[in-house]
């Protein structure tokens, strides 16, 4: 029994049994038959826990287990001593089938270990979104939430079909999709919106310079003349430096979706583009517009940096702090997160075998 208590306390359950005092003189028939009954109720709730915590450890979904595993809050994981509820793995494990089985038949179904790999990256991954954002003060708030709602049912015709097709498709309310899969969703944006302007110490690791530049790509195809190309690309470059309006001949002379946005590449780090690319950009200043074509495998680009900004990297923090995260799985699943590596280029495995719980 001792060993059964043990093993229910690491998933996360509270321990049920306790040494029963003796009876005392003169105690009255009541109150004898009260402990009885005190006596009688913890031995059932010792013995329900315990197999409880049996089944849970052989991947039960018996709807009894599950409630069980609910109440007593066993784990299929810990992440940085947060519990990863079992009975929450098994209803996205049932949620994430549903929608494979709705998918056409030419889509390749994943394994029963990839679906259980996905649903539980997804949760530890919650649980440190979570976990961290608690540290830099970050909620979702009603007002964050009711607009993402919005943004959700405009997709739909209205509130009754998105509904239906929800529950259709995953099993679920509009009220549990919002929880389970918005919720977490702005929890993480807010995150990195926070933590990339925020002065906390541990940023100052992962700063990281960004810049917004435009472009217009003059695309050399295989039955392009080169050189007339390059021709092309070099008269609008004049055009620009005579005072012509870069967006304006994007959209004219572009190959690229960006000329739609006035050759806008939006914000980028190095790393993001192809070498010869980056390495022309992040020489000019902000305002600058290059003197020369960029030569790049998609053909010639003009370029201008519109700005530049230094921020905290969101991305490679997050790395970090799940290499450095205490993973454990408890029960006999798959572990995704057995090869993570605290250094990215080392190719060690972490060692995050499951408990023998």
């Amino acid at each position: 029994m001792d060993s059964m208590q043990e093993d229910i306390q690491q998933a996360g359950g509270e321990p049920h049994g306790s040494a029963l005092p003796g009876k005392p003189r003169g105690r009255s028939a009541f109150t004898s038959f009260a402990l009885g009954l005190v006596v009688v109720i913890v031995l059932a709730g010792v013995g329900t826990a315990g197999y409880g915590w049996m089944q849970v450890k052989k991947l039960s979904q018996d709807p009894f287990v599950l409630k069980i595993a609910e109440v007593l809050r066993f784990s299929v994981a810990k992440m940085n001593g947060v519990a990863v509820p079992y009975a929450e793995y098994v209803e996205d494990i049932g949620v994430l089938n549903k929608f494979y089985a709705s998918q056409p038949e030419e889509i390749a179904r994943p394994t029963d270990e990839q679906v259980s790999d996905q649903v539980l990256s997804r949760l530890v991954a919650n649980a440190l979104i979570g976990s961290i954002a608690a540290q830099f003060n970050v909620t979702v708030t009603d007002e964050k939430l009711e607009t993402a709602k919005k943004d959700l049912l405009a997709q739909f015709p209205d509130e009754a079909t998105a509904s239906s097709e929800l529950f259709s498709r995953y099993g679920w309310t509009l009220d549990t999709y919002l929880n389970k899969v918005i919720v977490p969703l702005l929890r993480e944006q807010e995150l990195q919106t926070a933590f990339e302007t925020s002065d906390d110490e541990r940023a100052k690791e992962f700063q990281k310079e960004e810049i917004r530049a435009r472009h217009i790509l003059f695309a050399v195809g295989e039955d392009d003349n080169e050189d007339t190309v390059k021709r092309q690309a070099q008269s609008v470059l004049e055009r620009i430096e005579k005072g012509e309006d870069f967006a304006t001949l994007a959209a004219e002379f572009g190959s690229d979706a960006t000329k739609d946005e006035g050759g806008d590449l939006g914000w980028f780090g190095r790393g993001d583009m192809v070498p010869e690319f980056e390495q022309a950009v992040f020489a000019l200043g902000a305002g600058e517009l290059g003197k020369e074509l960029v030569r790049s495998q998609f053909g010639y680009h003009i370029v201008r940096v519109d700005e530049k900004r230094t921020i905290n990297d969101f991305i490679a923090f997050m790395d970090k702090q799940l290499r450095s995260a205490e993973i454990k799985v408890l029960l006999p699943v798959h572990n995704p997160f057995e090869n993570l590596t605290t250094d990215p280029e080392d190719t060690d495995a972490t060692d995050t075998d499951n408990e023998d719980a």
